[in-house]
């Protein structure tokens, strides 16, 4: 009883998936390159463009105002210099540069149905990965109570599919949750203007100031995954639950308490949950912001 159960909360005892099973993962990367493609000839990876359209722009050179530019590119501290009006020229960059923030913390192994918190993460994560790839440098950082990965932004389609295979066959793990220090390392990895997206669990707790102050500079998406169950418990009951991080029993009375967390304003939210397809909701999100952009 005792062992049916723990295989239907979750994966108390997780096993590597590459080691010893290189086929199987091989054949899971082959199944979302599938699915991902399917949903990119849909539609999905026009809008993906379309939705951050004009966020990868590159500094040309500074000339003086000219009737007609927008008074928003003024540089400030060369027309107090020279004491004439100057602007700043900015050239749009072919390609986006995104960063992937996933979530591997040993809460991701819970699930009540056919998969779990940590599945439907790493599908989320790598088909932003494999949309990103066909155009833009693509890049992730990993990590659980630490970074345990930090793979730099890259072009092409062969560096996608690997960052796809470092997320399937991570095994969630760790004591804790190290998404404030994966916020900053973002911070310190991208030199340009990019694309963070943040797919984390949804009781993770929110790093707030680090992510208002990685929005000055960055467009962020925060994706959060849960399972339904976690959301929305047994009536009347009572489950005995140990926490996935920090070994600890415990017991569960009906529903759960909410999280709380609020996203900080100017940041894209998406909410997840283990029992529903995320194309539809993905979509919805970029659609969203596709409108707001134009």
């Amino acid at each position: 009883m005792k062992r049916r159960l723990a295989a239907y909360f979750g994966r108390p005892t997780p096993v590597d998936p590459v080691h010893g099973a290189g086929g199987e993962l091989r054949a899971q990367v082959r199944r979302l390159e599938i699915r991902a493609r399917r949903s990119m000839e849909a539609g999905l990876a026009g809008q993906y463009q379309s939705a951050f359209r004009g966020l990868g722009l590159e500094f040309e050179e500074v000339r003086e105002y000219r009737y007609g530019d927008d008074v928003r590119t003024i540089d400030w501290n060369v027309t107090a210099r020279t004491g004439d009006l100057h602007v700043k020229r900015y050239r749009e960059e072919r390609d986006l540069t995104v960063l992937l923030l996933v979530d591997l913390s040993a809460s991701t192994r819970f699930g009540s149905g056919v998969m779990t918190v940590h599945d439907l993460i790493a599908e989320v994560s790598s088909l932003f990965a494999l949309a990103a790839a066909r155009r833009d440098r693509v890049g992730a950082i990993l990590f659980d109570d630490s970074l345990r990965a930090v793979i730099p932004p890259r072009l092409g389609w062969r560096h996608g599919l690997r960052v796809v295979r470092e997320v399937l066959g991570a095994v969630p793990a760790g004591r804790g949750t190290a998404f404030a220090d994966a916020v900053r390392g973002a911070g310190r990895l991208l030199h340009r203007r990019g694309v963070v997206i943040a797919v984390v669990d949804r009781s993770c707790p929110l790093p707030r100031r680090e992510l208002l102050a990685l929005s000055a500079r960055h467009e962020i998406v925060v994706v959060r995954a849960a399972d339904e169950l976690s959301r929305t418990g047994i009536p009347g009951s009572r489950l005995p639950v140990i926490d996935a991080e920090t070994g600890r029993p415990g017991v569960v009375r009906g529903r759960p308490k909410e999280v709380s967390d609020r996203v900080p304003p100017g940041i894209d939210t998406i909410d997840l949950v283990t029992d529903t397809d995320y194309l539809p909701v993905v979509r919805a999100m970029l659609e969203k912001r596709e409108k707001r952009v134009h």
